[in-house]
């Protein structure tokens, strides 16, 4: 199943079914732990588009989005998967009606997000789950799943939500991260009880590379604005001044690195 015609029904779209097929299929292939497998299956009052379970007893509910979805639906939906001791994964399709804008896997400056993005990014520790399709002739390829993180963008101004006739926003700068496998992994994160794939979290990597920048301008006896600098001048370009500062301010309230007073006050008021 290399490819899927584009046959759709009055209550699913031809990206949904494409979508949900492939999952189905590349995932079961790539990850010898899942034991059960199925489509639409029932789990309480809900219908997961896929359904794996592993040899550990652990069962993943798979939600495909492409239609819009509110924020509180996605808690509710959650809920009740939770209850019932499934984890979830919500992948979003990245030209689908649920995001404010297309999504792709690079790195892109003052994207739109939607409530929906902006409620996932949270759910699942600073991360969105995007699938596209490559379309061609009516038949459809899948592109391998990516996921993003979103930050706040440097400008105070943009932080805030934005309203259009018919839609809520964000402005949010983004950032690639790699999936490495199709291999999902079952764990809890702000209460909920998720299904993910084995990406790093982009702010733990940002983190490490800054104490490694920190250490060796301090060894070499480099002035503090000047490590500013010097950090900002390595991971800019790919991290935004946003969330730069805002790991530098988490690495300092948990003492893995300091600064004077002066700046420590000049960062949070970037930030704030």
């Amino acid at each position: 199943m290399k490819e899927i015609s584009l046959i759709s029904s009055p209550a699913e779209s031809y990206s949904h079914r494409a979508i949900k097929l492939f999952l189905y299929k590349y995932i079961y292939e790539n990850d010898n732990r899942i034991e059960k497998r199925s489509l639409e299956k029932f789990l309480g009052n809900r219908f997961a588009d896929v359904y794996f379970k592993l040899k550990t007893g652990q069962e993943i509910a798979i939600e495909v989005q492409n239609s819009k979805i509110s924020p509180k639906e996605i808690i509710n939906r959650f809920n009740d998967y939770n209850k019932q001791g499934v984890y979830v994964l919500w992948i979003l399709y990245g030209e689908g009606k649920c995001v404010a804008s297309p999504k792709y896997p690079n790195d892109s400056k003052l994207v739109k997000i939607s409530l929906a993005e902006n409620i996932l990014h949270r759910i699942y520790g600073g991360r969105v789950y995007y699938v596209n399709l490559d379309i061609r002739e009516n038949k459809a390829s899948l592109q391998t799943p990516f996921a993003l993180h979103f930050s706040k963008p440097f400008k105070k101004k943009l932080r805030g939500i934005f309203k259009s006739r018919y839609d809520s926003y964000f402005f949010r700068d983004s950032v690639f991260i790699q999936i490495p496998n199709w291999n999902l992994l079952c764990t809890e994160f702000s209460g909920y009880k998720i299904a993910r794939f084995y990406d790093k979290n982009l702010k733990s990597v940002l983190k490490k590379k800054i104490i490694t920048i920190y250490y060796k301008e301090k060894k070499a006896k480099t002035k503090e604005k000047r490590i500013i600098k010097a950090i900002l001048g390595a991971f800019e370009k790919k991290y935004g001044q946003y969330m730069i500062y805002y790991a530098i301010t988490e690495l300092i309230n948990r003492h893995k690195i300091d600064f004077c007073r002066k700046i420590i006050r000049k960062i949070q008021k970037m930030i704030l």
